[in-house]
């Protein structure tokens, strides 16, 4: 089906339906706008690239990342993570809950004989860099850490959970949660699911906090869009998560100080994939944007991880500007919208 009427589709459901399609499809759109830019830890160098193109840096004609190479409008691993629970929830029965399902997804889409991830092309690539002799990015998608580390833990079915690994520092198993969060938040399963799904990628304490703190942050979005103030959740987490509490008041203090958001995200929240710099950084982008595009924008002009960031600000952009708040140009140009669309409506409509 066309994009024009997958997206007509969207818009003739309910509010709530809505902004659950618009919050998982905000996030691939943003993930693809940024990664052309991913993984570019130089910001000299990145401001260098975009300087003709600053105010519009999406969709970046070259792909700069000094890792990996895609043609522009491809996805990271950060979105297929997430579009591997899509997959999953596709295939519940009734809607019930079923963790085998999402691991079957998973082994399926960067197991064996996967068609887009190449565990052999990462290793050479990481063999050069450790000799210092790196001659250029991989050709194809970047096999994350996460993924090894659960294909390793997993073991074919005998392995023990968690199959996350304790020093894996990422915000993968939010990505796998978020689709999740759409149909399980305000539920009495919420709270266990979420714990099981990022620890799936890991269980190290400061990703799994944050990454729940985020899942809360992106329920009540999709519960009550735009009125949600994201910084309510503090008042909710204060006891049971301190450390997170601690991250967003340090957002409010880099906000109440006007610090520009390329600065923000390089020299205080930190620019890596890690926790809590990659929980803080989509915040602040968010806190401090109108519309979607200026929130995804400021992420991909930050660098670093920006892909990892873009997922975490594309959903919550997504929930507060709904399915029209996404640039239909945007949208037309990230590679497989309507296949990613299409999976949406099936799984939440």
């Amino acid at each position: 089906m066309a994009i024009s009427s997958l997206l007509e589709a969207v818009k003739n459901l309910d509010a709530i339906t809505q902004r659950k399609i618009a919050t998982v499809f905000g996030a691939a759109v943003a993930d693809a706008a940024a990664r052309p830019l991913h993984w570019v830890y130089d910001n000299n160098a990145l401001q260098s690239y975009i300087k003709g193109t600053y105010d519009a840096p999406e969709f970046f004609p070259q792909s700069k990342s000094p890792f990996y190479t895609l043609p522009t409008g491809e996805t990271s691993c950060y979105w297929d993570i997430a579009e591997s629970t899509l997959d999953a929830m596709a295939n519940f029965q009734g809607n019930h809950y079923k963790y085998s399902a999402i691991c079957d997804a998973l082994i399926r889409n960067f197991g064996p004989g996967n068609p887009n991830y190449d565990m052999e092309a990462r290793e050479v690539y990481m063999e050069k860099r450790r000799q210092g002799a790196i001659d250029g990015p991989i050709v194809g998608k970047w096999f994350h850490g996460s993924i090894i580390q659960f294909l390793s833990n997993y073991n074919n079915g005998i392995g023990s959970k968690p199959f996350g690994g304790s020093k894996v520092k990422e915000t993968d198993g939010f990505c796998a949660n978020l689709p999740l969060i759409c149909s399980y938040y305000g539920t009495s399963e919420f709270e266990d699911i979420t714990v099981d799904v990022i620890k799936t990628f890991s269980s190290w304490p400061t990703a799994v906090t944050h990454g729940v703190v985020a899942s809360k942050i992106v329920g009540h979005l999709v519960e009550s869009g735009s009125q949600y103030n994201i910084l309510d959740i503090k008042s909710e987490i204060a006891q049971e998560h301190p450390e997170v509490f601690r991250s967003i008041s340090a957002v409010e203090e880099v906000i109440e100080h006007k610090m520009d958001h390329t600065r923000a995200v390089n020299y205080v929240f930190g620019s890596p994939c890690y926790n809590p710099g990659s929980f803080q950084g989509a915040l602040h982008a968010v806190l401090t944007s109108k519309s979607y595009s200026e929130a995804i924008r400021k992420t991909i002009r930050a660098g670093g991880c920006n892909c990892s960031r873009s997922v975490f600000a594309g959903a919550m952009c997504g929930a507060i500007y709904g399915i029209n708040g996404i640039p239909l140009e945007w949208i037309e140009k990230t590679t497989g919208a309507e296949r990613i669309l299409s999976k949406c409506l099936k799984v939440y409509s």
